[in-house]
């Protein structure tokens, strides 16, 4: 299992992206400083990179799990011109976000930048009741990405004492998680959503809490909180869905 050409340049771009928006407003306190933004753009960068080539990885996994491939891909829309009958992919995720953060000066932090396509091989299917992708699996899928968030947030959260630079790799892990977990066209959450909804509530419900908690609380005292919140209203849940 490897990244192609493709989903490495994907990684770069929305990467690149992605620490601008981070470092924005970080190009010094009182006045401009070029040399701060530069090292706050780059630190941001680093965290990017790694989360991003992380969620990649970790959906493309759980992909193979599942007898699938996938291609991690910027959010884009096919266009279709008609007067040259040709199709194009526009990047409508990065130019949104990009105009966001450009409208509200950096003020209002917007992600949609990642998704990724099914890249099925019926043939690695043989054997299996279903040759075609469930939505159930595509939803176990997506939600690989932001739980990988979690698990470096985790991570971060434990390298945190060891230098602050830390606590602000676990602030970018946990925004990339929440906007992942949105229910829009193209982004994971909406590949979880319409897969399965109880597990689109219970992995929503997890990651608020989990994120909310982490910042306070020691990491065992946030995952039995999370988990414990996260069991009741599932329940609460499944119960007013039976019903």
């Amino acid at each position: 299992m490897q990244l192609r050409k493709k989903e490495i340049r994907s990684i770069l771009i929305i990467a690149f992206i992605a620490a601008f928006i981070f470092s924005f407003n970080e190009w010094g306190i009182d006045k401009f400083n070029l040399l701060v933004g530069i090292q706050n753009f780059l630190f941001a960068l680093v965290f990017c990179l790694i989360i991003y080539t992380t969620h990649a990885f970790s959906q493309k996994f759980t992909a193979k799990f599942f007898d699938h491939e996938i291609e991690f891909t910027l959010l884009t829309i096919r266009k279709k011109i008609k007067e040259v009958r040709k199709t194009i992919m526009v990047p409508i995720g990065p130019a949104i976000t990009l105009l966001i953060t450009l409208l509200t000066n950096g003020k209002l932090i917007f992600l949609l930048l990642n998704s990724f396509e099914m890249k099925s091989n019926k043939t690695h299917r043989l054997g299996r009741k279903w040759i075609n992708i469930k939505d159930f699996e595509e939803a176990q899928i997506a939600l690989a990405g932001p739980l990988s968030e979690i698990l470096l947030l985790i991570l971060f959260k434990i390298l945190s004492p060891l230098s602050l630079i830390f606590s602000k790799g676990m602030f970018i892990a946990s925004t990339i998680a929440i906007f992942n977990m949105l229910p829009l066209p193209k982004v994971d959450g909406s590949k979880i959503f319409f897969g399965s909804r109880p597990l689109y509530v219970a992995s929503l419900v997890f990651i608020i809490i989990f994120i909310i908690l982490i910042f306070q609380l020691s990491i065992l005292q946030t995952l039995i909180l999370a988990m414990i919140l996260t069991i009741i209203v599932g329940t609460i849940y499944l119960y007013k869905l039976n019903n």
